[in-house]
């Protein structure tokens, strides 16, 4: 009995505490392993926001950098608003989860970690501040 309880102690003085990923994390890592570059997506923003901003929007990254939405060359000054890559829109993702949203829901692809749709309202009581993202289409090029 003795030999046991010192085998019990002895294996938990070699554990260590780790600390839980948040979804966009663990996401963001299983994103980094895969080391895509070249991918195609179509983006959608969920708000109350005028239409050439909501999307959807074809978005095409090559070398990492957002090279086309919608077929013309990516202007951060266009109507469409600031575009994401999938890393930028994980890190958007993790910004909003540390902000403690009242309500979120977030969804990720298995294979490849990116968001296929997530949702945060801030606040119940304010109208029109929820923001959500989807992504649909997923291609790697």
């Amino acid at each position: 009995m003795k030999k046991l309880l010192f085998l019990f102690c002895l294996s938990l003085w070699g554990c260590k505490t780790v600390e839980p990923l948040d979804d966009a994390t663990a996401n963001l890592n299983l994103w980094n392993e895969k080391k895509i570059e070249n991918y195609s997506f179509s983006f959608k923003r969920v708000c109350f926001c005028p239409l050439e901003y909501v999307g959807p929007h074809q978005i095409v990254v090559k070398n990492g950098k957002i090279s086309t939405v919608n077929g013309a060359p990516y202007n951060k000054a266009e109507r469409y608003g600031v575009m994401y890559t999938i890393p930028e829109l994980l890190q958007v993702i993790k910004a909003n989860i540390d902000r403690k949203p009242v309500k979120q829901t977030l969804n990720f692809n298995p294979t490849y970690g990116y968001p296929t749709s997530v949702f945060f309202d801030f606040s119940e009581m304010i109208a029109d501040e929820e923001i959500g993202y989807e992504i649909t289409n997923f291609k790697v090029n």
